[in-house]
């Protein structure tokens, strides 16, 4: 028998699209699901040999080493649920609120990524400004959460509104003190400039900013960029 026997060629197993995320894919490739919008890479699954590797461990990663007793999150953009379901078995009874305004999203990481079997963990279909700025209608208060993470794309660029002042600030209100805010963002060559001022603007919110930049997969490339509260 070949060793190559064993290698599989890639396999699309969902196509489909929505009001906010056209051209969906989850393409399976040995013991990974790689969700994709636009061709960029939005998640994979969690138990996947790249996960660790890839923005989702390490955003983790950094959350256990920044805040290792940390009990709340909150997680704007779901994705697959990867990151959920990482924060869930690293940090012993995580309580996990995650936002994401297309139910589209939430309906494949149930079907496709076992999204119901990450415990304590409560999904609120909106817009992730309208959370922020009306934390109340969902029955969050100021300074619910030890950590919050910004995880929002439209394909491959984070959504202009979520660089903003009032964004950060009003974020910043529901994290309690000293606590950590960690936003994910495209580092390819064409977003590099608009990170770094970005990075360097969120100073003027949170305290001892530091950036980690995290080697993805050819096209997708991420640093994430944290400071506390």
């Amino acid at each position: 028998m070949s060793i190559f026997s064993e290698l599989k060629s890639p396999e699309v197993v969902y196509e489909g699209s929505s009001k906010y995320n056209p051209d969906i894919k989850i393409v399976k490739v040995g013991r990974t699901l790689r969700l994709t919008v636009e061709g960029y890479i939005q998640s994979v699954n969690y138990n996947s040999p790249a996960c660790s590797k890839l923005f989702m461990g390490k955003t983790v990663d950094l959350i256990k080493r920044e805040i290792p007793v940390a009990a709340d999150f909150l997680v704007l953009g779901l994705g697959a649920g990867t990151m959920q379901k990482l924060i869930s078995l690293g940090f012993q009874n995580a309580d996990i609120v995650s936002v994401d305004i297309d139910q589209k999203m939430v309906d494949i990481a149930k079907k496709y990524y076992d999204l119901d079997s990450t415990p304590r963990h409560r999904i609120i279909v909106d817009d992730a400004l309208r959370v922020v700025i009306e934390p109340e209608d969902n029955n969050i208060r100021e300074g619910d959460f030890d950590v919050a993470v910004v995880d929002i794309f439209i394909g491959n660029s984070s959504p202009g509104l979520i660089k903003t002042g009032n964004f950060i600030a009003h974020l910043k209100k529901l994290v309690r003190p000293d606590g950590l805010v960690v936003f994910n963002r495209n580092y390819t060559t064409d977003f590099q400039e608009d990170a770094n001022v970005f990075a360097e603007n969120l100073g003027n919110y949170l305290r001892n900013v530091r950036t980690e930049v995290v080697a993805g997969y050819t096209n997708s490339d991420n640093i994430l960029i944290y400071g506390r509260v």
